[in-house]
């Protein structure tokens, strides 16, 4: 029967490793084509050659200066310099423009993470609704037979209109709720493509991916704290903080300009020589160093604040992982070992249970089973929060 093939997809006895790999496939598929992705790539690459722009050296420079003067010759004179920052403050801006890039790189996977973790967890509510797809098709072709069963045995004077009523609306009700979630597949299915950049997508399992969390939640938290990329960019902030601090510093001393002179003249004997500048920055670092310093303590709160937050965040789905965990494995050991539905068809054929009796115990039944699914959802969406940091 249908609903003993679904008992046994529920309990994970079959088709785990295809339906890991069909949703696995379906990543590796949004990461190719998914056009946020794309487009976000572009634009990095554009960010890493501005960066790589900022530590140019200053333009040359190039002056020509004439004199009208007769008696003097109408002297003209030609003067080309370049100037530059005092030599360390090269090294500080090559650190901070690797610092830069590298940190493009952490922006980029915590992009690429966001999407595939949204992917994921379409995958997972897409594939909740399948199996609530193939209860509902089942309740309610045993609804309509329910309904004839009923009809007949009013007919017989074996049963009376309020019954017959009862069934109707039970058969009715879920005729609606198949609707919903067939309509609610359909969009999903819509979402998937859009995610795929408008390509043909399709996931038709019953099973979620077989993932386990064999290490205990301590190392699960190290190491999802670790390689969060949001983190690492917090991070990177920081050093990128310090290194302008030492920048600024390094710019309060002198800039340099270095240049040769021509001097010509009709009358006066040509001359040439070297032009050595000092510029000393007494105005415009003003208060700089005192931004710079501010801006390092802040970026280092920040990266402690969030990352106290994101602790926090992975406790909560801890929390709730376990519990629904326990919840999971309670409602699979009774619905693996008893057949409620089967057991009940049984007692009314048998005239055991009236319909009226038949209905409410079916009415639980059902909603228990709701539960369970609805469980097992929850317990997913958890599992794919906590180990998004292996996508």
């Amino acid at each position: 029967m249908l609903k003993t093939l679904l008992f046994i997809i529920i309990t994970g006895l079959g088709f785990q490793g295809m339906a890991q790999s069909s949703v696995q496939e379906i990543l590796k598929e949004i990461e190719k084509n998914n056009p946020k992705l794309q487009a976000h790539q572009q634009y990095l690459e554009a960010q890493k050659l501005g960066i790589r722009s900022q530590n140019n050296l200053a333009n040359p420079e190039l002056e020509w200066e004439k004199s009208f003067s007769s008696q003097e010759g109408k002297p003209y004179e030609i003067l080309v310099s370049q100037s530059f920052d005092f030599p360390t403050s090269y090294i500080y801006k090559n650190q901070i423009r690797d610092e830069k890039i590298t940190n493009l790189q952490n922006i980029q996977a915590k992009v690429r993470q966001d999407i595939l973790l949204e992917t994921e967890l379409i995958c997972f509510e897409l594939i909740y609704r399948n199996k609530q797809n193939i209860e509902l098709s089942e309740r309610l072709d045993n609804a309509e037979k329910l309904t004839r069963f009923f009809e007949k045995r009013l007919q017989e004077g074996d049963a009376n209109i309020l019954e017959v009523n009862k069934i109707k609306m039970l058969s009715l009700n879920t005729k609606n709720q198949l609707q919903l979630v067939q309509n609610k597949i359909t969009n999903l299915k819509a979402d998937l493509i859009k995610q795929n950049g408008g390509l043909e997508l399709n996931l038709n399992e019953l099973e979620y991916p077989s993932v386990s969390i064999e290490e205990d939640a301590k190392q699960i938290l190290e190491k999802a704290v670790n390689a969060d990329p949001y983190l690492n960019q917090l991070s990177s902030n920081e050093k990128m903080a310090a290194k302008e601090t030492s920048l600024v510093k390094t710019n309060s001393l002198p800039k340099i300009s270095i240049g040769y002179r021509y001097l010509g003249s009709g009358l006066m004997k040509e001359t040439n020589g070297m032009k050595l500048g000092i510029s000393i920055p007494l105005w415009e670092n003003r208060n700089k160093l005192k931004q710079a310093k501010l801006m390092e303590h802040f970026r280092k709160e920040e990266l402690s604040f969030e990352k106290m937050d994101k602790e926090n965040e992975y406790e909560k789905l801890f929390q709730t992982f376990f519990s629904l965990k326990s919840s999971l494995s309670d409602y699979q050991n009774v619905f693996s070992e008893k057949k409620y539905d089967s057991l009940l068809r049984k007692a009314l054929d048998f005239g055991e249970i009236s319909g009226i009796e038949y209905l409410m115990e079916s009415i639980y039944y059902y909603e228990s089973f709701d539960t369970y699914l609805e469980i097992e959802h929850e317990y997913n969406i958890n599992k794919a929060k906590i180990l998004r940091y292996l996508l």
